[in-house]
């Protein structure tokens, strides 16, 4: 598959969430043929001992670029928990870390909130783009073992499921890797939202010991 309709795929993705909509549903219902073919193909290649034709597959996305959910929110989520000093950021760091594990985004999506959040767009758009790279990078160099057919649900946790679609540990140190990346890719921007935050508990702290 061109690296280009991979990219506007992933773009479309998380720019739609900015607006509430589903992004991965809209674009999955589009390009999921295409995906699953790449992914039988891969398991055909795969049982009969021969390399594996494809790197972007159902298990691509939903493996190594989504982890998290939508917008690879895996980061922003472990910010969230370990990273926040205000109340109301810390309260949804402990709303969000189980559904993250999973690979659920929406108490993020809508909590934080990112849906019509212009400051949370740039990571939400570029950081699984970013995913997108170094995993095809890294499996096109062979430094990553292929999906290898296996259909992984999406909700599978990230480490976990990078082995299982892989067959190789190289899968889950990619996943790793991607998570680290992620985490940066958000940092600034969710200090920048902290910071606000806890102003403005500060600021009401004040108001009401007036």
């Amino acid at each position: 598959m061109k690296a280009f309709l991979v990219n506007v795929s992933e773009f479309l993705v998380s720019f739609l969430w900015l607006f509430g909509i589903h992004g991965a549903n809209v674009v999955s219902g589009v390009m999921m043929p295409i995906w699953l073919t790449a992914l039988n193909q891969n398991h055909a290649a795969f049982t009969a001992g021969k390399a594996l034709p494809n790197i972007v597959t159902t298990s691509f996305f939903d493996n190594f670029v989504h982890m998290g959910g939508s917008g690879a929110t895996i980061g922003l989520a472990m910010l969230l928990v370990f990273a926040a000093k205000s109340k109301e950021l810390k309260t949804l760091g402990k709303l969000v870390a189980g559904p993250a594990l999973f690979n659920i985004n929406e108490p993020i999506v809508f909590g934080l909130p990112i849906v019509m959040n212009y400051k949370m767009a740039v990571p939400f758009i570029l950081t699984p783009l970013i995913n997108v790279t170094t995993t095809y990078v890294s499996m096109a160099a062979g430094w990553v073992a292929r999906p290898m057919g296996v259909y992984i649900p999406w909700t599978t946790p990230p480490v976990l499921s990078g082995f299982i679609a892989t067959g190789h540990i190289s899968g889950s140190i990619l996943q790793i890797v991607n998570i680290v990346l992620d985490t940066l890719m958000y940092f600034y921007f969710f200090k920048s939202m902290d910071k606000d935050k806890l102003a403005e508990e500060l600021g009401q702290t004040k108001v009401a010991g007036k």
